[in-house]
C-alpha cells in the first residue's frame, strides 16, 4: 500500500505509485457453442493487444449442456487453438461464472454433447481495461 507525500493513505500526491491511466471498454453478447471439445470450440472473445489485459465480467450458462471455459495466452489469432491455459472453469447448466484476470488474449468456449443441432447457449458480459500512457 502507498502512502502519500503528507504520510496519510488515501487520495493525494502518492510519492510511490505512479499513477496508471487506463481506457476501459465493455462487450456483452449472446452466444451458441456446437463445439465438444477445444478442436470445436468457439472464440468468445480475442484481443491482438500485445499490452495487458484486466478485465472482469460473467458467463452465464442459458443451455442444455455444461460450458467448459478457457482464458488462453498466445492462442492462434485466426482458430482460437494452442496457447497456454491462464485458467479455465466448467459453468453448469442455469449456472453462472464471474471472473477478474489478467495475461490472457483469448477467450473459447466448448460444450461437451453439443452439436449444430442442439447447441450449448449462454450469455457473455466483459469489461477489459488497457493501460495506456
Amino acid at each position: 500500500m502507498c502512502q502519500s507525500s503528507n504520510g496519510s493513505i488515501g487520495a493525494g500526491s502518492f510519492s510511490c505509485c505512479e499513477p496508471k491511466n487506463f481506457v476501459q471498454d465493455k462487450v456483452c453478447n449472446n452466444f451458441t457453442v456446437a463445439g465438444d471439445d477445444v478442436v470445436g470450440a468457439e472464440i468468445l472473445y480475442a484481443t491482438n493487444s500485445n499490452e495487458v489485459i484486466y478485465a472482469s465480467g460473467f458467463i452465464k450458462n442459458t443451455g442444455n449442456f455444461p460450458i467448459t471455459v478457457q482464458f488462453v495466452k498466445g492462442a492462434d489469432p485466426v482458430g482460437g487453438t494452442g496457447g497456454t491455459i491462464v485458467r479455465q472453469t466448467v459453468v453448469p447448466v442455469g449456472g453462472a461464472f464471474t471472473f477478474t484476470i489478467s495475461r490472457f488474449d483469448t477467450i473459447r468456449a466448448f460444450a461437451t454433447g453439443a452439436t449444430l443441432a442442439l447447441p450449448a447457449a449462454g450469455e457473455f458480459c466483459i469489461t477489459p481495461r488497457y493501460s495506456i500512457g
